[in-house]
């Protein structure tokens, strides 16, 4: 059985184990933390750095295993793989992953049925890890950054602004064009005053003499030639004293002098073109008024209207240097303030660039505020084949489970087996009860009947036999089930063996069976019957249950059983009797109580407890106790051959 078991759950359990073994495939990836000193990991003497820089690459690999990383690597996995990672929690992740340190290393490995998942697992820890780092360093430096930032803010409005102002000042012109455009005004009014003074000087000539002369004329246009020449002498001057402050300039000048300086050389050169332009002027004037003279080419009628048309020129010449003057003063007001906006605006930025430079400096020391910092050495890896394949080992533990449990199973029935099933389980009761025959032949089988036979006239006896009286031998079950082929095999059995033998069907717990003429319960009820003879054997006499219903089972005592049977033993060698079930009939025990031997019969269906409860009437009630025959056996009974053995020894001698 046990053999059939492990041949039906054996495969059955292999099978089962190699579909439940999984495939498992593995992804690592390692980060490394690089310190802030350098050959901080060399023998610098520095041992007090050495174990800060320790004591920080334990705490980045407790982070990295920490529960707010795996939390939200979690959120991060069940948007990107919904279909594995729905029902994952951080707990899950963290006991899936291992994190371990060697040195500035952080290694990291893990295992998943899918070989993408695996890789993805360590990409969202990694990608968590350096978020949250980078969130928290943020946090740890924006205290400070935060004015700095307001700051910078500020002056970055206040610039604008200040460019807005210097476009609205300077409309299309810049300071250099201000400066140039100032400076033709300046050479214009210069030129108005000359000219307006030329005008003034020549009107009251003209009012000062009522009447002039030809030569008189010549005088004024020479005096008009005098002037020009004196205003061209004045520009000379004013040139030359330009050239020499040009000169200065440039003199000074170098490749890293500021862009002021060049502005100002860029004005003196634009000045001295104005000024060359006006004396060029005054020459055009001077030439005009040699080939012509026609300022004062007019007759001597006209007088008057010369006079007139001379202050209505001087009128002119007022005005425009009015105009002049007024756009002159315009021009140098917004040079003032273009100037002023280009100062502030030069030191705004000079500010700017030092905020923002501070701001780089607090970057650059929020960054160093640790002792190392952690980069990717090794991103995670995609496994081509599994690293761990538990379907072969799985299916050999099946193999070895389902033998196992068979051999647990059937030891398990073994164990609470409560049947006889073998002879080996009357061991308890041997001393008592012997087993005397171990068969498995049925109850009619005249082989065993004989064995049995011998057995029992081998049997050793409690008392003296006495003299004249056959032995009654009386044959009984433990529960259900009829005796009459047993006893009647046993009764033939002794008829064989040339002994005047008596069977009697002593069972009258079944109704009473009308044909079959008188018989035992007749015998009960003290009626003289004869026992009939067997037509199949000459030495054997038969006696059935009789016919007389009034007799029934509860109704026998143990004198009626005694009477009877002595009266049927003083005329036979030996008397066999049927008595039925030991459990169910009354008249078994009286008829057990009056015989030599009782014979229990078993068979491997027959509870333990029944056989068991029967060893207390069968030695104490037949007068030399009881035996065990037990039919029917198993063919794997260890005590079938051992008993065959044994009992056709007695059966050659007892021949």
């Amino acid at each position: 059985m046990v053999l059939l078991g492990m041949s039906v759950l054996g495969p059955v359990f292999a099978a089962f184990g190699f579909m439940s073994g999984v495939k498992l495939y593995e992804s690592q990836a390692i980060l490394r933390v690089f310190p802030q000193e350098s050959n901080i990991l060399y023998a610098t003497g520095e041992a007090s750095v050495l174990k800060t820089f320790s004591s920080f690459v334990k705490a980045e690999t407790s982070y990295v295993a920490s529960h707010t990383v795996m939390e939200r690597s979690v959120d991060a996995l069940q948007v990107n793989r919904p279909d594995i990672a729905s029902q994952l929690t951080a707990k899950d992740l963290a006991g899936s992953v291992e994190i371990k340190r060697r040195d500035s290393l952080i290694v990291m490995k893990t295992m998943s049925r899918d070989r993408a998942f695996a890789k993805e697992k360590l990409d969202a820890i990694i990608a968590s890890y350096l978020g949250l780092k980078s969130d928290a360093e943020e946090r740890r430096s924006g205290v400070r950054l935060s004015k700095l930032y307001a700051r910078e803010a500020e002056l970055a409005a206040r610039l604008e602004k200040l460019r807005a102002d210097q476009l609205e000042v300077g409309g299309e012109y810049g300071f250099a064009a201000l400066g140039k455009a100032h400076i033709e005004k300046i050479a214009q009014i210069d030129g108005l005053a000359a000219r307006k003074s030329e005008v003034t000087a020549t009107l009251a000539a003209y009012e000062a003499e009522s009447e002039a002369s030809s030569a008189d004329t010549s005088d004024k246009q020479i005096m008009r030639a005098t002037l020009l020449d004196r205003a061209m002498a004045d520009l000379n001057f004013e040139r030359a004293k330009l050239m020499s402050q040009l000169a200065g300039l440039r003199s000074g000048f170098t490749e890293q002098t500021n862009l002021r300086f060049r502005q100002k050389e860029y004005a003196k050169i634009e000045e001295i073109a104005v000024i060359e332009q006006a004396m060029a002027d005054r020459r055009e004037q001077i030439r005009i008024l040699g080939q012509t003279g026609a300022l004062t080419s007019v007759t001597e009628g006209g007088d008057d209207t010369t006079v007139d048309e001379i202050r209505s020129l001087l009128k002119k010449v007022s005005g425009q240097l009015d105009i002049a003057r007024k756009e002159a003063r315009d021009l140098n007001r917004r040079r003032i303030d273009l100037d002023r906006i280009e100062n502030e605006i030069q030191e705004d930025e000079h500010l700017l660039e030092e905020t923002r430079r501070a701001l780089e400096v607090i970057r650059l020391e929020s960054g160093r505020a640790l002792p190392g910092y952690a980069v990717v050495m090794s991103p995670p890896s995609s496994a081509i084949d599994p690293s761990e394949d538990s379907t072969k080992m799985m299916a050999a533990a099946g193999l070895g489970g389902g033998g196992f449990l068979a051999f647990v199973i059937v030891l398990f029935f073994a164990l609470s087996e409560r049947r006889v099933r073998f002879a080996e389980t009357c061991v308890p009761i041997q001393t008592r009860m012997p087993v005397q025959q171990v068969s498995d032949c049925g109850d009619d089988d005249p082989h065993a009947a004989d064995l049995l036979r011998n057995e029992l006239q081998l049997q050793n006896l409690r008392k003296p036999r006495l003299v004249g009286k056959g032995p009654v031998i009386a044959v009984t079950r433990v529960s259900g089930g009829e005796t009459t082929k047993f006893a009647k095999s046993l009764a033939k059995s002794f008829a064989r063996s040339r002994m005047k033998t008596l069977y009697i069907d002593a069972d009258i717990a079944a109704p009473p069976t009308k044909g079959s003429g008188p018989g035992w319960r007749e015998m009960l009820s003290r009626k003289a019957v004869e026992p009939s003879r067997s037509t199949e054997q000459v030495l054997l006499w038969e006696m059935s249950a009789g016919e007389c219903s009034r007799i029934e089972d509860s109704m026998v005592s143990s004198p009626m059983v005694n009477l009877a049977i002595d009266r049927l033993a003083n005329c036979f060698d030996v008397v066999i009797v049927s008595a039925g079930c030991l459990q169910d009939r009354l008249s078994a025990k009286f008829v057990l109580s009056n015989a030599d031997v009782g014979v229990l019969a078993i068979t491997p269906d027959d509870q333990k407890k029944d056989v068991f409860a029967s060893v207390e009437p069968m030695d104490a009630l037949p007068r030399h106790g009881g035996v065990i025959a037990l039919r029917n056996a198993l063919r794997s009974d260890p005590w079938l051959a051992v008993t065959t053995r044994m009992q056709k020894a007695p059966s050659a001698n007892q021949a």
